[in-house]
């Protein structure tokens, strides 16, 4: 069945050459250019996607704007319908998916398998909650000077193209978190896949078409960023940009999208806090998954911890003891692996091991780990670093925690509101006044109190501030956040 339903997306090559979709059919790409996609598992070549040249992406971008007042005008039970039905393909093809998304990205199969049940299961809640979205009207005589005579009835309205660009470590579901919601509020949506995790883009693709809806509604591209994301995010039949990414990707792209609505989720960089009076099996335990978990390759994930120097004595030990049983390195595929399998390439963990090696030429200790062998990089603990050294400075996307010794928790909050990163943070400890206190010191965008740094559940509220995200996500948010409000005002002379 599998094979069936996904025969269009590629040829019968080994490793195969896939079609980008236009918005009606899959097509091969015109200007003969393709990236290759290797595994970071075993450093195969998995397949090939095109690069689709910038008078495609004029002509899709034309049609999608043609089509989208019609979709707008779509009754709401309609739209909501088709993504209940993206929901259940995406449930059906659960273990195909989650098998290409092992290969193609590196992630356990516990995990891929997780991400794509949580698509599901987000792309139908979404689709249940658009509907307690409503209108208001409100009076005139409500403001001082007004007499009644003017109501303003207040809807939303859709933006219009919506493109919504995915990153490699959550190619299924934070490509959905974004399409569902724009497409929900009458947009129609040009989608561009991560290189690295454009074979998952292009099969999530298939199942938005294959749920049924109308033609140039929706499409999906192909290509790097410097190959067609610069162009795609500038052009002018472009609304709005829903961007997941780095920061530094992020920055550029606001500056080539002036005056768009934007919503983008970018760097994380997290810090843990630990008090002296915390849990410590707890804290721990919640650092070491923290930290870990998917090789580091998360947003959410815990980069340093902050702590005096006798609370570090006494918590390293139990890290590390934690580590025996919660992390073990290895194939992906391997039900033996735990948390920890290849970052997304070789080529990156060569640099992430530059970045540790300067940090050691710069004071900071090796406590374990320290090396990488192709795109394997052992898990490592770094203690003695200080803020600014690079495993700290910048976004280190692997599995590397530092522990930065503080003299006092104003010295931690003040090291973690002078970075540019503003996801979020965790505190642990065992008064729930003293954590919710610190927290309002934290210019994040989120404060978990003894728990580690996560997404959801998916209805909270999900941002980050300074360059670490513009907006606001999460199910309702991200609905509002791919519309406008639109006012219109009826004068009714008394």
């Amino acid at each position: 069945m599998p094979n069936d339903f996904f025969q269009p997306l590629s040829d019968t090559q080994t490793p195969p050459g896939y079609n980008y979709f236009n918005g009606s059919s899959w097509v091969v790409g015109s200007s003969g250019k393709t990236n290759a996609i290797t595994s970071p598992v075993d450093n195969s070549v998995v397949g090939s996607v095109p690069v689709v040249s910038t008078a495609e992406i004029d002509s899709i971008l034309k049609k999608l704007k043609a089509a989208q007042p019609a979709w707008e005008a779509t009754p709401l039970n309609q739209r909501v319908k088709l993504m209940h039905l993206v929901a259940d393909w995406v449930k059906h093809h659960e273990e195909y998916l989650t098998a290409l998304m092992v290969r193609e990205i590196g992630k356990s199969v516990g995990e891929a398998k997780s991400e794509i049940i949580r698509t599901a299961e987000l792309t139908d809640y979404f689709a249940d909650e658009v509907q307690s979205i409503h209108g208001e009207t409100v009076d005139s005589d409500n403001f001082p000077g007004y007499d009644k005579g003017r109501i303003a009835i207040i809807d939303r309205a859709a933006h219009g193209v919506v493109l919504c660009i995915a990153p490699f470590n959550y190619p299924v579901n934070l490509a959905a978190s974004k399409i569902v919601p724009a497409l929900l509020m009458g947009n129609t949506v040009l989608f561009k896949p991560p290189t690295q995790g454009a074979l998952c883009g292009l099969h999530l693709a298939r199942i938005f078409e294959k749920a049924g809806l109308p033609p140039d509604v929706f499409a999906c591209v192909t290509g790097g960023g410097s190959q067609v994301g610069d162009y795609l995010v500038s052009h002018p039949l472009v609304d709005s940009v829903a961007f997941t990414g780095s920061s530094d990707t992020g920055v550029a792209i606001a500056g080539r999208a002036p005056m768009k609505p934007l919503l983008f989720e970018c760097g994380g960089n997290n810090a843990a806090i630990v008090f002296p009076d915390a849990d410590m099996a707890l804290t721990a335990k919640e650092i070491v998954k923290g930290g870990f978990s998917y090789a580091g390759q998360r947003c959410t994930a815990i980069k340093y911890v902050l702590a005096t120097q006798n609370i570090i004595d006494t918590l390293l030990p139990v890290v590390l003891e934690q580590m025996k049983t919660l992390v073990k390195v290895g194939d992906p595929r391997s039900p033996e692996t735990k948390l920890v399998g290849p970052v997304i390439s070789t080529e990156v963990a060569k640099t992430y091991q530059g970045w540790i090696d300067e940090s050691v030429s710069r004071g900071a200790k090796v406590v374990c780990g320290g090396t990488h062998e192709n795109a394997y990089m052992q898990p490592t603990i770094l203690s003695g670093v200080a803020p600014d050294m690079p495993v700290v400075a910048r976004e280190l996307f692997g599995p590397v925690i530092s522990f930065i010794t503080i003299t006092g928790m104003g010295e931690a909050s003040a090291i973690i509101n002078a970075t540019r990163f503003g996801l979020q943070a965790c505190v642990f400890t065992r008064d729930e006044g003293t954590g919710l206190q610190f927290a309002k010191s934290l210019n994040v965008g989120s404060v978990q109190v003894n728990g580690s740094p996560q997404r959801g559940p998916d209805h909270f509220p999900f941002l980050g501030v300074k360059q670490s995200g513009i907006g606001v996500q999460g199910v309702h948010y991200s609905l509002e956040a791919m519309s406008r409000l639109k006012s219109v005002v009826l004068n009714k002379p008394q």
